[in-house]
């Protein structure tokens, strides 16, 4: 029962269709047969025709308008040529119908001209090559025209008036589509009629190489059709009691109703080849281009997002069209579950990455029986300023999320140079001398070209460049007294001055052989008279004025120690 619903919905929506485009036929022959034998000198068989281009689009328009000339034929077969003037009617209104000028009255009655010059102008010089003329060419054109302006005035308020009396939702219900997808959205159809491509767009190719066709065709049958034509003329002229003149002008009265044949049907297969060729590929192609080109990668939940949006597009056109959709959906839903994988790999290696250098820079410290669990405690001060900075947006070309990620991976490695400097400097305690100070004062250089070397090896590893600027410049101070290079202001690397701030802040905190713990309060006032000289006043600034989450990391790693 539930199978079957969509295919009866289907059935119901074109017979409706089938209907309402009936009886906007049947509206067009009504009021032209009433006309007629009222004796008026006027056509008034458009209502329908644009009606139905308003409504439903270019296609229902150009039937509409064909179908009536046909049937009218059946009364007079001279309507028959007139066909391909209805056509171009219903294709004017049907543009015009989508660019709103029959939303308002004032609008749809600048319309009238335009289909008069359809009907009047172009009519009229299909009539005067059918027929000829008794009057002057100009004067014919001239009076049909003004004739023509009365008929479609009278056609454009009767339209505009069975419009108000319509529906407001029936243009949703006319509108032919053939949706070999899900329907796409009013956005996105904005974007595939925008679509820019390096030469032609293949709606364009097709619309050529049938107009090509056409042209070919229509041009090929017409001289075919008017050599037999004027060569049986000229051998049958005794019997027919015709002289040349009168050959000739018959036979340009054959050509132009060849001509005006044509003409409507050649429209009709364009329009109808381009409908077709819109909903069962370009349509299909362009909402594929958009899915894969719209194809996020940033996070797992936007692969997944992409994914689910790419196969809900369910093309089914049954042809190779489907074959392409099924093979790229396959496809990118591989490449995600393949990117989700190196993701899950990247993560792994990032955290043994992080593993080692947390384990190197424990090797380093568990030489220094002094410092306690100082990179750690450091580690957590460092990533509060990157937070702070963020939050107040202070350095805001620098900070971003990955230089974050890369500073707090790299703090651990600030003093891995003191792997190279002796354990009896590193564990004295008594003050050091002048010479193990200097000493001492080596271990920036040597942490520089550890992580150097480190860095040879890897060339891509960019997060060794920031722990290249913390274990090099982590002791320079803004006023340019600090070492080894003896940088100052903004010449020190951002996260050394960081690193610098929370080094010298546990340092204060900590007990050492050669001093006692300074209360919370007395080291904050350090850093406070540090600025401008020792320290950036903007970092001393955040750290200050956020004194009870510094505390909160300072009574963590209290705990931590004590644990």
């Amino acid at each position: 029962m539930d199978s079957s619903k969509p295919i009866n919905d289907g059935l119901a929506r074109k017979a409706r269709l089938i209907l309402v485009y009936g009886f906007f036929v049947l509206i067009n022959i009504v009021v032209n047969r009433i006309v007629v034998h009222m004796g008026l000198p006027l056509y008034v068989d458009n209502i329908g025709t644009i009606l139905g281009a308003v409504y439903g689009g270019y296609l229902p328009g150009i039937f509409i308008g064909y179908i009536t000339n046909i049937i009218n034929s059946t009364d007079n077969i001279e309507n028959m040529y007139y066909a391909g003037i209805s056509v171009l009617i219903g294709l004017s209104a049907a543009f015009l119908g989508q660019k709103g000028f029959y939303k308002k009255l004032w609008k749809a009655l600048l319309t009238v001209p335009i289909l008069a010059f359809m009907g009047g102008g172009i009519g009229s010089i299909l009539t005067w090559c059918i027929y000829g003329a008794e009057n002057s060419f100009f004067a014919q054109l001239w009076y049909d025209f003004r004739i023509d302006l009365l008929d479609k005035l009278i056609t454009v308020l009767g339209a505009y008036l069975l419009m108000l009396v319509l529906p407001q939702r029936i243009s949703s219900i006319l509108e032919l589509t053939d949706w070999r997808q899900r329907r796409m959205t009013k956005d996105e159809l904005k974007k595939a009629e925008k679509t820019v491509t390096r030469g032609l767009s293949l709606r364009a190719r097709i619309s050529v190489m049938i107009t090509l066709v056409m042209i070919a065709g229509t041009f090929t049958t017409t001289i075919i059709s008017y050599v037999l034509y004027r060569r049986f003329a000229i051998e049958q002229m005794d019997n027919l009691g015709l002289t040349i003149a009168e050959i000739n002008t018959y036979s340009l009265s054959f050509v132009a109703k060849v001509m005006s044949l044509f003409l409507g049907f050649f429209v009709i297969v364009i329009a109808l080849c381009i409908w077709f060729a819109k909903y069962h590929l370009t349509y299909p192609i362009d909402a594929m281009t958009f899915a894969a080109a719209e194809f996020h990668y940033n996070s797992d939940k936007e692969i997944d997002e992409s994914i689910d949006y790419l196969k809900g597009l369910e093309v089914k056109t049954g042809d190779e069209i489907e074959n392409l959709y099924n093979v790229l959906t396959k496809t990118i839903s591989d490449t995600g579950d393949y990117i989700e994988d190196i993701k899950r790999k990247g993560e792994q290696i990032e955290n043994l990455q992080t593993g080692l250098i947390w384990i190197l820079a424990d090797m380093v410290e568990s030489r220094d029986k002094c410092t306690g669990e100082h990179i750690r405690k450091t580690a957590g001060y460092v990533k509060l300023i990157l937070q702070l900075l963020k939050e107040n947006e202070v350095y805001p070309g620098q900070i971003n999320d990955e230089y974050v990620q890369k500073v707090i991976n790299s703090a651990p490695l600030h003093d891995v140079g003191k792997i190279k400097v002796s354990d009896l400097i590193l564990n004295k305690t008594s003050k050091l001398d002048d010479s193990e100070y200097e000493r001492m004062k080596q271990h920036t250089l040597f942490g520089k070209d550890v992580i150097e070397r480190a860095k040879s090896l890897s060339p891509d590893s960019d997060f060794l460049d920031e722990a290249l600027n913390l274990a090099t410049y982590h002791h320079e101070k803004w006023d340019g007294t600090g070492y080894p290079a003896g940088l100052k202001g903004e010449e020190i690397p951002l996260s050394a001055r960081i690193m610098a701030i929370s080094d010298v802040f546990d340092a204060l905190l900590s007990t050492r052989s050669y001093k006692q713990p300074f209360t919370f309060d007395q080291a904050m006032e350090i850093i406070k008279k540090g600025s401008g000289t020792s320290f950036d006043p903007n970092l001393v600034q955040l750290f200050v004025d956020n004194q009870e989450r510094v505390k909160a990391i300072a009574l963590e790693n209290e705990k931590l120690i004590a644990s």
